[in-house]
């Protein structure tokens, strides 16, 4: 019993906010990356390539640096209070900020170093008073087939999740020809991850007892490295490989639940735990076309292998440490499942430049599919299926008055995005007998049987709102 609220405990502490990025890796690195489709594998000369493809880094002729903000804004749906019910979020926040600096050292070698924040997300459901289909907080009224539209309580709940993953970056760059340039990056990823949860931890016991459930998780990878190719086989064409290995972070912190009063072994409790967490593979080619020195095109394709069985995000594995009465503690390892797969993002982007060069419009296209699946989708996880992002913004441009020949050397950048995705599960996941992905475990889908409850009928959306700017500073 001792194991089984053990990982009940956890499972609640770390699904929500691990699923918070289930669409993950935006790539908000650079204003004018974003505003042409999150493109720049290609065309990106500027320190930001360190990121996007680090061999591009030889086309800067000195110095230069980048600050980049991004505030990434969501509102979701999510059938929260049970079966096709209709719970909306209220406003989500997520800064992204990056800063990168880079210099020539040598003839054919540039050094840069970079942090950035992969992804940053935020966001809750507030004053919850129906929860899975039956009010919150238990009590005389608590049925678990209670109808969720006549749901009353006069204390409702709040569930709420902040997630985000980031990277510190060096790197170099190398012309080996004109025509051939490489260049490699080694990046220290971390992460941080906080929920506060009202959630069925006694499902593990196959009983319903709510609690609320606190987690507060952070931690730093293996370094891996990130390799970089341009090849420039025509004067108006480039193209660009981007190759970024996996890494592993440990995740170190505790637990804390409360509001257990049916299970007082773990009521008030604070539980020492760890789980790791996989930023995969990722690979990304493009292809752009300059047509003259105004009118830039570019197309861009990105895997991401969530669904690689080792270094995926097929589910998430869990160490806990509880407290016992006789000054020992009992130590349990579980696995979460995830049900991430391997996903795909097509990117198209475009920049012209104005007559006197001061000004740039750009624009972009992002067709991508999400990581998250029917069965495994649950109320922070955006949307399974495929999702279609236009994108634009504007570039503005300044020579050095003292020296007229270092052009666009002050670059203002300025982008946005407004997206929906969603769908509608229906109920053929409910009551379904389903392996939690990559062990042998099962669970029964929608049920009592799952801490939180995945795979429940109703509409799954989120609506996405971006705004950056970035500044740089070039010669």
């Amino acid at each position: 019993m001792t194991r089984l609220l053990a990982a009940a405990c956890l499972f609640v502490g770390l699904l929500s906010p691990t699923l918070a990025s289930a669409n993950p890796e935006p790539t908000a690195y650079d204003t004018r990356s974003i505003s042409m489709g999150l493109t720049g594998t290609t065309y990106m000369e500027r320190p930001s390539a360190l990121v996007l493809n680090p061999a591009n880094m030889e086309g800067i002729k000195k110095l230069g640096f980048t600050f980049n903000f991004t505030g990434i804004f969501t509102r979701q749906i999510a059938p929260v209070q049970g079966p096709n019910t209709d719970g909306r979020s209220s406003l989500g926040f997520g800064p992204i900020p990056s800063g990168f600096i880079a210099a020539r050292i040598a003839p054919r070698v540039v050094f840069a170093a970079g942090l950035v924040i992969e992804t940053g997300y935020g966001s809750s459901f507030d004053n919850v008073v129906c929860l899975d289909g039956a009010p919150v907080g238990g009590g005389p009224d608590y049925t678990p087939d209670t109808d969720p539209a006549t749901c009353t309580n006069p204390n409702p709940e709040d569930l709420n999740v902040t997630f985000f993953v980031g990277e510190a970056s060096i790197g170099t760059s190398y012309r080996i020809h004109d025509k051939f340039w490489l260049g490699v990056a080694l990046r220290l990823p971390f992460s941080k991850q906080v929920a506060d949860l009202y959630q069925n931890v006694g499902a593990a016991l196959n009983q319903v007892a709510y609690g609320r459930v606190k987690n507060d998780l952070s931690g730093v990878g293996f370094p891996s490295p990130r390799i970089g190719i341009t090849i420039k086989p025509h004067h108006k064409v480039n193209i660009g490989i981007m190759y970024r290995m996996w890494s592993r972070i440990k995740l170190v912190g505790d637990t804390t639940t409360t509001d257990l009063p049916d299970i007082p072994l773990l009521n008030d409790q604070t539980l020492a735990a760890t789980a790791d967490w996989n930023v995969p593979h990722a690979l990304q080619f493009g292809v752009s076309y300059k047509a003259n020195h105004r009118l830039l095109l570019a197309w861009e394709l990105r895997l991401q292998f969530h669904g690689a069985p080792n270094q995926g995000n097929l589910n998430q594995t869990v160490n806990s440490s509880l407290p016992l009465a006789n000054g020992n503690t009992f130590d349990v390892t579980t696995v979460v499942g995830f049900g991430w797969k391997t996903v795909w993002s097509a990117k198209f982007g475009v920049e012209y430049r104005f007559k006197k060069d001061l000004l740039a419009f750009r624009g972009g296209l992002n067709v991508a599919e999400a990581a998250a699946t029917g069965a495994w989708a649950q109320y922070f996880t955006p949307p399974p299926g495929v999702s279609v992002t236009g994108m634009a913004g504007l570039g503005f441009y300044w020579d050095d008055r003292n020296n007229p020949e270092v052009k666009d050397k002050y670059q203002l950048d300025i982008g946005t995005l407004f997206a929906y995705s969603g769908t509608k599960l229906g109920d053929e996941y409910i009551g379904q007998e389903a392996t939690i992905p990559g062990t042998n475990d099962t669970q029964i889908l929608c049920s009592e049987d799952q801490v939180v409850r995945t795979g429940c009928p109703g509409r799954i959306g989120v609506f996405t709102y971006w705004t950056s700017i970035s500044f740089t500073l070039q010669y």
